[in-house]
């Protein structure tokens, strides 16, 4: 069970981590073969487990919040 709980956020941070490069949740998901709303519920589950907001959501953007960026930076060097 550990492994595959490892793995969950293992998947969950390169999403997070495209999504925050693409600014979209869809195209990130697409990448990772996955759905839109998959995508947006793997993004929500991790913002939960970390007890933060990573993204300020709009219909027609997506941006970092502060906490975002920050766990964005740790993503890329994961």
């Amino acid at each position: 069970m550990v492994d595959t709980v490892r793995m969950d956020r293992l998947s969950d941070l390169r999403l997070f981590v495209d999504a925050a490069a693409l600014g979209s949740f869809s195209a990130a998901g697409r990448k990772q073969g996955l759905s839109a709303a998959a995508s947006s519920a793997c993004i929500q589950r991790l913002e939960a487990s970390l007890g933060v907001k990573l993204f300020d959501r709009t219909t027609r953007r997506l941006r970092l919040t502060e906490e975002g960026e920050a766990y964005r930076h740790y993503g890329q060097i994961a």
